[in-house]
């Protein structure tokens, strides 16, 4: 057998055992996470939830075999005091392996996830495309001290800006810090809520520092972290942008950033009014109709530079237009919109919980439906059913 036949036959097995993975690996993560399902139980928020604990694992069970998806939405979609027929419009986690499976086939190759996942690649795209993004100030490799590193940037750059560091290839607000000066120069440093020396710090990976934004006053009097607004588009064969969804997110207490996994709390934004509805989740699902440090009364606030927001928006997603699905968070500064981070896998469960179910959304099912993404008998049932009513 000759050298390039070889090649060719390693390259057919290859391509065969790959195929094979595909198929197998969703059924083997399936198993894994019918044994997780006591997780989801744990992380139910009983001081909320009324339902009977017994109800609560059948519908565990209902939801896992039925709907196919893992029940980490049940707590924080508040499902238990949803009828059981809204359930089907729930799509459930990208991160599930039905889910997963389609997605990276149809929408979100897996060869591109470099691209968004490092942001140090992402911004540099960005710029080179023209797109508004935080300026990348240095970078820090691991093992560095990380005051040494900021005092010598701030002397070198002449700064006496607000300053925020994050690892390059960070997700859920984990890992990022914020820096600055107060009037004796001394350095004050947050890691979420928690203040920090971070005289005794050092990065444990590659790190990212950029100026704090100055976002907008009509966001800064709600809270002070950076507000970002997530907002998930779907590019369609025909190359129109559908906004599946879109929802704000504010800091609380004393926290300079806004995610979910770090005491934030999210609030839909209504995309044809660009006004906030009104109630707001944290992650537990716990409901506020209005901030609970600011007081702030959400329902029916008109987010500022709301048309500039959905614009850049519809603009990146066409920009990247190798990968059709993309959750993308945005600053709006004083000076505009400003995209923070484009995530390649956003959390849909969050977006779910803000915004509810996104199969609801009669563009979005149909879209789902075009490009087979639906997992269930339920959904597909919905999206061949003329009588079906939407929200």
């Amino acid at each position: 057998m000759t050298h390039n036949n070889l090649e060719r036959a390693y390259d057919k097995v290859k391509s065969l055992g790959d195929l094979a993975l595909m198929h197998i690996n969703p059924i083997f993560r399936r198993i894994i996470r019918f044994f997780a399902l006591p997780y989801c139980f744990w992380n139910v928020n009983w001081k909320e939830c009324r339902r009977p604990k017994h109800l609560v694992i059948y519908d565990f069970l209902y939801i896992h075999f039925i709907l196919k998806y893992y029940p980490a939405n049940y707590s924080s979609c508040r499902l238990w005091e949803k009828p059981k027929s809204d359930w089907h419009y729930y799509y459930g986690s990208n991160y599930d392996p039905y889910q997963r499976k389609a997605l990276r086939k149809m929408l979100q190759p897996k060869e591109y996830e470099i691209v968004f996942r490092d942001k140090s690649i992402n911004y540099s795209l960005c710029q080179a495309k023209g797109i508004e993004t935080p300026e990348i100030i240095s970078i820090i490799p691991k093992g560095q001290a990380l005051l040494e590193h900021v005092l010598d940037v701030m002397c070198k750059r002449a700064l006496t800006d607000k300053l925020i560091v994050k690892p390059v290839d960070g997700k859920g607000g984990a890992g990022i810090i914020y820096i600055e000066f107060d009037s004796n120069n001394e350095v004050l440093a947050l890691k979420g809520q928690s203040s920090i020396n971070i005289s005794t710090e050092s990065s444990e990976s590659k790190l990212i520092v950029q100026k704090f934004l100055n976002q907008d006053d009509k966001l800064n009097f709600i809270s002070h972290s950076v507000n970002t607004v997530r907002v998930v588009t779907l590019l369609l064969p025909n190359q129109e942008v559908l906004i599946i969804g879109a929802y704000i997110r504010f800091g609380t207490g004393k926290s300079k950033i806004d995610n979910l996994s770090q005491g934030g709390i999210c609030v839909c934004v209504l995309i044809e009014e660009g006004v906030l509805a009104k109630i707001g989740y944290d992650r537990n699902g716990t409901k506020y109709t209005n901030h609970p440090t600011s007081n702030f009364t959400f329902s029916g606030y008109n987010v500022p530079q709301w048309d500039e927001v959905i614009q850049l928006a519809r603009r990146v997603q066409t920009e990247f237009d190798f990968y059709k699905l993309l959750g993308m968070d945005i600053a709006i500064t004083v000076e505009g919109p400003v995209i923070v981070e484009i995530n390649s896998n956003y959390d849909n469960v969050d977006l779910e919980q803000a915004c509810g179910p996104i199969l609801k959304n009669k563009k979005v099912l149909e879209a789902f439906s075009q490009y087979g993404l639906l997992i269930n008998k339920k959904q597909k049932g919905l999206a061949g059913d003329g009588k079906t009513k939407y929200g």
